[in-house]
């Protein structure tokens, strides 16, 4: 995440560690961007090379760092730099450009610069269920990344609930919702072992075979509305097969450069 003295990104200084600790996610240092865990993985990202602290930290706790790479800010993201976008009446724009929006956010390392087509589509479904059907009372946001569905639907006035299981994509979130002065309900959590609350919307941007186990799962079964998306076309028949067990029927298809979404309600 930025904070003084860095107001933008240029170059992700990465080191990834063959497996994760605890001391990783407490790390304390001026250059920091942020640790994450991830297949196997505990990765930190810094603004400056940081070969010394890592052989420290290497030794100190037995580490064994697998990668080490340099990566410009231009490239990371499949090259989408973040830039200002609207949905609706709202206008989202990352911190570091000057304007009036309604929304700003830091994107951090963690996916949710807001313009990957999986992310728009929800935001697009997101705005038309809201002009359509109104504000839910209580949405729940399943893997929030940097937070922007969550800032969304908070500034819409939803009561809102976020999880993720990658512990920067939570700190993100929270810090986002700070910088606009919206609140919701934020935790770190694997979905494959959390109970879905009571609520009325659920948006779940998820990959393919994390979406199929949720149509699967009776409590999400009993969720009034959906917003899901993740698949690519030639995905569709699998999901749509998992969906005939379930009592979701798709209200509406949104399509974006080969990416797919639904809005799914009860039959």
């Amino acid at each position: 995440m930025l904070r003084p003295p860095y107001n933008k990104y240029e170059v992700f200084y990465i080191y990834a560690f063959r497996e994760g600790h605890p001391v990783l996610r407490t790390l304390d240092d001026p250059d920091l961007i942020g640790y994450w865990e991830e297949d196997g993985l505990g990765v930190l990202f810094f603004h400056r090379p940081k070969d010394a602290l890592i052989d420290e930290l290497s030794k100190l706790y037995n580490l064994h760092l697998e990668i080490k790479e340099a990566i410009p800010y231009e490239q990371w993201n499949e090259k989408r730099l973040p830039q200002p976008f609207k949905v609706g009446n709202i206008t989202l724009a990352p911190l570091w450009f000057e304007g009036e929006f309604d929304l700003r956010f830091d994107p951090s390392v963690v996916f949710g610069e807001g313009r990957h087509p999986t992310t728009q589509i929800v935001l697009e479904l997101s705005w038309e269920f809201f002009k359509e059907v109104g504000i839910p009372e209580r949405v729940l946001d399943i893997g929030c990344g940097s937070g922007i569905l969550t800032l969304f639907w908070a500034k819409l006035g939803a009561k809102v609930y976020a999880i993720d299981i990658n512990p920067l994509c939570v700190a993100v979130t929270k810090k986002n919702l700070l910088i606009n002065n919206l609140e919701a309900d934020v935790r770190e959590a694997d979905l494959r072992n959390y109970e879905i609350p009571q609520v009325n919307l659920v948006l779940a941007n998820l990959y393919k075979a994390l979406l199929i186990e949720l149509l699967n799962r009776k409590d999400f079964q009993q969720i009034p509305h959906a917003l899901i998306s993740g698949i690519t076309v030639g995905m569709e028949p699998e999901v749509k097969k998992s969906l005939e067990k379930t009592p979701f029927k798709v209200y509406k298809r949104l399509e974006k450069e080969n990416w797919v979404g639904y809005h799914l309600c009860q039959s």
